[in-house]
């Protein structure tokens, strides 16, 4: 009698091994599961996780490695013992919802066309996050979940996600660096970023969306006067900063920094995609 978890508004059309434990899909066909992981009005069941070493803890972590995938809110039911020859006909069909908020689209291509790049994520992901040495030396946990309640909070605020942002960033980057005490956050944030290798520098006047100044002076500008803009001086002129401007530019570099925190690359990411909005290559 097999150990069951239904998931629901996750797209997967291809069976696969996650472990000692299987992700079934729901249907094959590639139309059907993107239009019942993309809608945000309900949670489709698309997939059941099968094994013997299903826990509670795991499907905890999955359903935060999901929903990371998708940018989408995903659930996943506890663990339980299910007995039938169709258990995707034990499984309630949908879950209502007030509504899933999309927070910019998949970060990996479907399984139909890239087979093992979403498995493989998933592989990679669950190994960093069971290896307590490895998240407490990285704060790699503290960056995953902090990144994926920006989208599955009940109401997004626009501030809100973006001090989850920064701050799951802050936390990565300290950690990562060594660089614990430094007032300026922009310092271990760059050298960060410059060691993952992205183009970035504290200060780039000529383009503010790789100066990672221009994060900082909008969270500044938040967290101490709960402002959503700032006037600062770029060459000798004053120009406004909005979070709105620059949330896509920020919210899509920390998706890519979770990627290169696990070494994650399938060949298809296009790390360059927070500045040119072009997620895959």
């Amino acid at each position: 009698m097999p150990v069951c978890c239904a998931v629901y508004g996750y797209e997967c059309t291809r069976q696969a091994s996650l472990g000692d434990f299987e992700l079934l899909p729901r249907t094959t066909s590639y139309a059907q599961a993107r239009d019942w992981a993309r809608d945000k009005s309900s949670y489709h069941l698309t997939a059941l996780l099968v094994g013997s070493n299903l826990t509670g803890r795991l499907s905890f972590e999955l359903e935060a490695i999901l929903s990371f995938i998708e940018h989408l809110d995903v659930i996943i039911t506890d663990p339980q013992m299910l007995d039938g020859s169709d258990l995707f006909a034990l499984c309630p069909q949908t879950i209502p919802t007030h509504g899933r908020h999309d927070g910019g689209g998949a970060t990996l291509m479907s399984d139909t066309f890239s087979i093992d790049s979403r498995p493989e994520f998933i592989r990679s992901c669950l190994r960093h996050l069971h290896d307590d040495k490895f998240c407490t030396d990285t704060q790699f946990r503290t960056l995953l979940f902090k990144k994926v309640e920006t989208f599955r909070q009940r109401r997004p605020f626009l501030e809100v996600s973006y001090f989850l942002l920064y701050s799951g960033l802050e936390s990565h980057a300290r950690a990562v660096t060594g660089d614990r005490a430094n007032r300026n956050s922009s310092e271990p944030i760059c050298k960060l970023l410059v060691l993952r290798e992205f183009d970035v520098s504290i200060e780039r006047p000529a383009e503010l969306a790789r100066a990672i100044s221009t994060y900082t002076h909008l969270r500044n500008a938040l967290f101490h006067n709960s402002e959503h803009e700032i006037e600062i001086n770029v060459n000798g002129r004053l120009s406004t900063l909005k979070i709105v401007d620059y949330y896509f530019n920020f919210l899509q570099l920390l998706t890519l920094v979770v990627m290169k925190a696990i070494a994650f690359d399938d060949g298809h990411i296009n790390w360059n995609s927070w500045i040119d909005r072009q997620p895959f290559k």
